[in-house]
């Protein structure tokens, strides 16, 4: 016996699969006949839909802005009216401004039609208010009944008492809070608070608690914060200092280095110099008439040997200076030899030489010898000031450890309280609101209507529910019958709004209306004058029409527009929050109405939607055809005959193909805007130029068709060969028919990359009424205000047609024609 197997996992992965994938093409549909914008919705199907999308994308309707400018084009006789004549153009005015007239008209007919509704929703409200109320008073009751109901019970200990005093310490004697801890309050100070000196003695023992319980734990937290801003300011200042001090140590180590050691180098060597003069005048022969008195040099070559042994010691201490240690050290060897003499040496006549020589340097080493011991001295002090100072920093550090180590403590304390006081402060809180609730169940019960005032206080009490439930942190019984009553109450705020953005409408829409037609009456009396002097070759605009269109800009879309789109979007979400459940036909009627006179009204982005996709389609067809005659001549030689290179010509051909196609653009580029100074049809920002930059598939789909050419039977060809027929002949007669399904794949697939196409054609195209499907696709996506998602998507639709239509013709050739080339026979 097969049992069957289970399937049931394996049939859910697919429905999931299947509800991911489809997910986008269901929101590119729904999003294509929604009236609202999908990006603020958070519906993915609304009930306001609408073809408007689709009519705008196939027959752009001329609306009012467009009236204004086809009328001022024909006052200034531009393009495309600047070959009519000059009735023509009066015809053509009049017929404009009767369209004008009647879009003016359907404004006035429309908006009355929303007026009427929108009356009889003010008035099917108002009859209902009583019932309205009590639904609203039943729900505030039913949530006190839970709240209370599920009111934890809690002993009044020392913990609840810190909970009321944080709740009580701003309040007065006598306020709702007051009101709502009062029990409370009385139960654990044992006596009753009738005043407001017993509710001060009452808070004054609360408060002992507090201190005791939270309050000195506050206050060292407080301290210790304290304390650590003062000593991170103390640290910050002595980082300055020692910035300061170091700055000075740096510019002395550079005078010392660059300065300093330089000369004394040079000077080190000059006496090594006249050391060696010294030896070879001991061993000269010519002997001077008296003695020569070196006394005076021996005394200030003493005084030099100190100053620079002293200056090597100190130089000794300090690690960062061994190349002015071994200038000193050389200099204090010369000086020291320099000491050393014979007696006859006095003698010598050259000895004089040597004297005169140390004469000239002693002046010069004194000088450096000073100017390194005072910045020395100088520096040693810096470097002692910079050694306290950082054994400060490191005190300072120290300490501030020791703070916040005993600041994370006190607060790990104050955690632990908070969470164990957690409960309590839960359940004063609910008290608390239990109390303030019942204050507003009474403030409704006083309401007798839907008026603006009487809005205002249902929607106090609605700001009032959400506050609460948005500091509610518990899951539980209440915060779930909480959420339910502020979705059931959330019809207040959109029905206030919603009246209040459609008297705005009612008000500016007519001020709309009254100027148009001014502006409408006056332009009537001047076309004909302006029409003579243009077509007398003076080129003029109407002022009255400039006036008009900046009202269309500005006055409508500031006045009017922005307050209509709130009132059609309060609209769409009252048809699901109606409290009557009997509106939603003249909720839906006003969305109707104010959507229509917007589509009348707006100015729209202007596109040649038709023009984008019929070029994508010649220039994908155009490219299909040429790739796919190309190739299927070019792929029966690799597949017939037998030559030199075959084997790797066509392997060639497929390693170019692996280099995707922009890699090339900058010299397809350049060959376009040469080929297009000879041949313009085939230069940048044409059709040609385009479909010559896509001729670059050719290699892959050739090795397709010669892999299908090598499924069909050499001996069909000789057969024909044998009865006459040329090779040519037995090619397009036996070998084309027969390759009739790969001939439409490779036609297939060259037209789907080709329609789709971007990159390439974004390169060679500049004209947009030249731009491609996909070209025009991406102004969509960015519009002048706001991504226009619904021509978007109505566009993305409507632009695989083409794709579509082509694909059910030819898909009974495209399985055999993929597979018969793929499968060695």
């Amino acid at each position: 016996m097969v049992q069957k197997r289970i399937t049931f996992l394996t049939h859910a992965i697919l429905i999931f699969l299947i509800a991911i994938i489809l997910f986008p093409v269901v929101w590119v549909v729904s999003t294509s006949i929604r009236r609202d914008e999908a990006a603020f919705s958070t519906k993915l199907f609304t009930s306001r839909v609408t073809l408007q999308n689709y009519v705008d994308l196939l027959m752009p309707e001329k609306n009012i802005p467009v009236l204004i400018q086809e009328l001022q084009n024909i006052v200034s006789k531009v393009k495309p009216y600047d070959k009519i004549s000059q009735q023509r153009a009066r015809e053509l005015v009049e017929k404009y401004i009767q369209k004008l007239e009647l879009y003016l008209d359907e404004t006035d007919k429309r908006f009355e039609l929303a007026r009427q509704s929108y009356s009889n929703i003010t008035t099917k409200m108002q009859q209902n208010a009583e019932k309205i109320k009590e639904n609203i008073v039943k729900d505030l009751e039913e949530l006190k009944a839970v709240v209370q109901n599920n009111l934890p019970k809690l002993p009044i200990d020392d913990l609840y008492a810190v909970a009321l005093y944080e709740k009580l310490q701003n309040e007065k004697f006598g306020s709702l809070v007051f009101a709502a801890l009062k029990k409370d309050l009385e139960a654990y100070v044992g006596r009753q608070i009738n005043d407001a000196d017993t509710f001060k003695d009452a808070l004054a023992k609360l408060n002992e608690v507090y201190e005791k319980i939270i309050g000195s734990h506050l206050e060292k937290l407080r301290y210790h914060e304290r304390r650590i801003s003062e000593l991170n300011f103390a640290a910050t200042q002595i980082r300055n200092k020692i910035v300061s001090v170091q700055n000075e140590v740096i510019t002395a180590n550079l005078f010392i280095n660059e300065v300093v050691l330089p000369q004394l180098t040079s000077l080190s060597q000059s006496f090594d110099s006249l050391l060696r003069l010294k030896t070879m005048v001991d061993s000269t022969k010519i002997l001077s008439p008296f003695s020569i008195d070196d006394s005076k040099m021996l005394l200030e070559t003493q005084q030099l040997l100190s100053q620079v042994s002293f200056l090597l010691d100190l130089v000794q201490t300090y690690s960062d200076y061994k190349q002015l240690e071994i200038a000193l050290a050389s200099l204090e060897k010369s000086l020291t030899e320099l000491l050393k003499r014979d007696e006859s040496i006095v003698r010598k006549s050259q000895y004089l030489q040597v004297v005169n020589i140390f004469e000239d340097l002693k002046p010069r080493l004194e000088r450096v010898l000073s100017q390194l011991e005072e910045v020395f001295l100088q520096t040693g002090e810096k470097i002692v000031i910079l050694k306290s100072i950082n054994d400060q920093l490191v005190d300072l550090q120290r300490e501030i450890e020791n703070e916040m180590a005993n600041k994370n403590s006190v607060e790990i304390l104050l955690k632990n309280l908070d969470d164990s006081m957690k409960h309590c402060r839960t359940v004063a809180e609910l008290k608390i609101f239990v109390n303030q609730l019942e204050d507003r169940i009474n403030t409704i019960k006083n309401i007798r209507s839907l008026s603006s005032a009487d809005l205002t206080r249902y929607s106090a009490v609605l700001t009032f529910l959400r506050n609460f439930a948005n500091s509610y942190e518990a899951k539980d019984q209440i915060s779930l019958q909480l959420s339910k009553v502020v979705k059931n109450l959330r019809w207040i705020e959109e029905y206030r709004d919603f009246i209040r953005r459609f008297e705005n409408v009612s008000k500016n829409l007519n001020e709309v209306l009254s100027n148009s037609r001014t502006l409408i009456d006056d332009f009537k009396k001047t076309y004909d004058g302006l029409l003579a002097i243009s077509f007398a070759g003076v080129f003029v605009r109407s002022d009255v029409l400039n006036r008009f269109f900046d009202l269309v800009k500005t006055d409508f879309v500031s006045k009017v527009k922005a307050d209509m789109a709130v009132v059609t979007r309060r609209s769409g979400n009252l048809m699901d929050l109606d409290p009557t459940n009997s509106l939603k036909a003249d909720y839906k009627n006003i969305d109707k109405q104010l959507y229509r006179i917007d589509n009348i009204w707006k100015q729209k982005p202007k596109h040649y939607f038709l023009n984008w996709v019929l070029n994508s389609v010649i220039v994908a067809t155009v490219v299909g055809l040429i790739t796919t005659a190309v190739c299927a001549v070019a792929a029966y030689p690799f597949s017939r005959m037998r030559f030199f290179g075959r084997r790797y010509g066509l392997l060639a051909f497929l390693l170019i193909q692996m280099f995707p196609a922009v890699i090339f653009m900058i010299a397809i580029y350049n060959l376009l805007n040469f080929l297009g100074k000879y041949v313009p049809f085939l230069g940048i920002d044409t059709l040609g130029g385009l479909i010559f930059s896509y001729l670059t598939g050719i290699a892959y789909n050739m090795y397709l068709m010669k892999g299908f050419y090598d499924t069909i039977p050499p001996s069909l060809e000789e057969a024909a060969i044998v009865d006459g027929a040329t090779r040519f002949q037995s090619f397009y007669k036996i070998i084309l028919p027969l390759s009739r399904p790969i001939l439409v794949v490779v036609f297939l697939l060259v037209f789907i990359g080709t329609f789709n196409e971007f990159v390439v054609a974004r390169i060679v195209l500049q004209n947009v009424r030249n731009y491609t499907y996909a070209l025009g696709l991406q102004t969509f996506a960015v519009g002048p205000y706001e991504t226009e998602w619904g021509l978007f998507t109505a566009a993305a639709l409507l632009g695989m047609t083409p794709m579509v239509i082509l694909f059910l013709s030819m898909q009974r050739f495209l399985v055999s024609g993929l597979t018969r080339g793929a499968v060695k026979e």
